[in-house]
């Protein structure tokens, strides 16, 4: 029999508390017979009891390894992970969620049977988090909570973090993730130019939304500040692909800044900023996104169009 190696990699920062029952439902996840599986916990800089619970962790079905990157930053933590990883299989989910029973098995096995190179798995919510995003203004931002029900089933552009795999192959031609990108950096977008860069070299990412983890996001993050933060946040990281990814030139980038920054502004003098609307999160992103494109036009592409990193 092959013996099946699987590294699953989990990031997390200051938030304990959600992390216990994400690594409790782990651990009741089945193993198959003659399959090793690794867990990498990557704490990345946590000033809360992080390590207590990781201390405490007893794990019978995997090997439970921490890992402690102090650079802030989840892609600088998800890089960290990969580089102590051993297993065929990379796995990845979030610090805040709880997978199924099969789930470590149906998310490798289409890239063990070479049916593809990755998997975007689903993402879904308990109810009560699921009745509160199905309200407006959240509703047209599901995608911002991991939500993958805007995802081609039949051909994804990208897998969401709380639940990808891919085999180590991938780190042939894609190494690492995009450090400018994802929590702690500009926000958003670390593992959707990831998967850019794969399918640029020509791997294949299939969709498996029926094998989904739970995601128990934190309802804090849709408090009014939070979601704004979050549109300034989306609006910079969309402006980071827009450069150096997919190279848009555009001599009229300060005048689009200018109509966003009046739009901003109107909104503002009318009063419509107080209520977290559809449009008032639309004008913080597009503001976000133009005057970072300012910032973005000045430094020279860090890929070229639609492909790998310049050497």
């Amino acid at each position: 029999m092959v013996e099946r190696t699987v590294s699953i990699i989990i990031c997390t920062r200051n938030r304990a508390e959600s992390l216990k029952p994400t690594l409790e439902s782990i651990g009741r996840a089945s193993i198959p017979q003659g399959w090793n599986v690794e867990l990498l916990v990557v704490d990345n800089g946590s000033t809360d009891h992080t390590k207590s619970v990781l201390n405490e962790t007893v794990m019978t079905n995997v090997t439970l390894r921490c890992v402690y990157e102090k650079t802030p930053g989840l892609s600088n933590a998800r890089n960290a992970g990969i580089r102590e990883t051993t297993g065929e299989i990379i796995l990845f989910t979030d610090d805040d969620v709880r997978v199924p029973g099969n789930w470590i098995e149906e998310m490798s096995q289409p890239i063990l049977s070479k049916q593809t190179d990755a998997v975007a798995g689903g993402v879904v919510f308990p109810a009560d988090i699921a009745r509160a995003l199905s309200q407006p203004p959240f509703s047209f931002r599901r995608g911002w909570f991991a939500s993958t029900e805007d995802l081609s089933p039949d051909q994804p552009s990208r897998m969401v973090g709380a639940n990808m795999a891919f085999h180590r192959r991938i780190l042939e031609r894609v190494p690492s993730f995009e450090v400018e990108l994802g929590a702690g950096a500009l926000g958003f977008h670390e593992e959707t130019l990831f998967s850019k860069q794969l399918l640029s070299a020509g791997f294949r990412i299939m969709s498996l939304f029926n094998t989904a983890v739970e995601h128990h996001l934190d309802l804090t993050r849709l408090s009014r500040g939070n979601l704004l933060e979050a549109a300034r946040k989306m609006g910079r990281s969309d402006a980071f692909i827009f450069h150096h990814w997919e190279h848009h030139r555009s001599r009229l980038i300060f005048l689009r800044y200018i109509r966003a920054l009046m739009v901003h502004s109107w909104l503002r003098f009318a009063g419509k900023l107080i209520v977290c609307s559809p449009p008032a999160i639309q004008a913080e992103t597009n503001l976000a996104f133009w005057r970072e494109c300012l910032v973005q036009r000045r430094r020279p592409r860090k890929y070229h169009k639609d492909g790998l990193p310049r050497g």
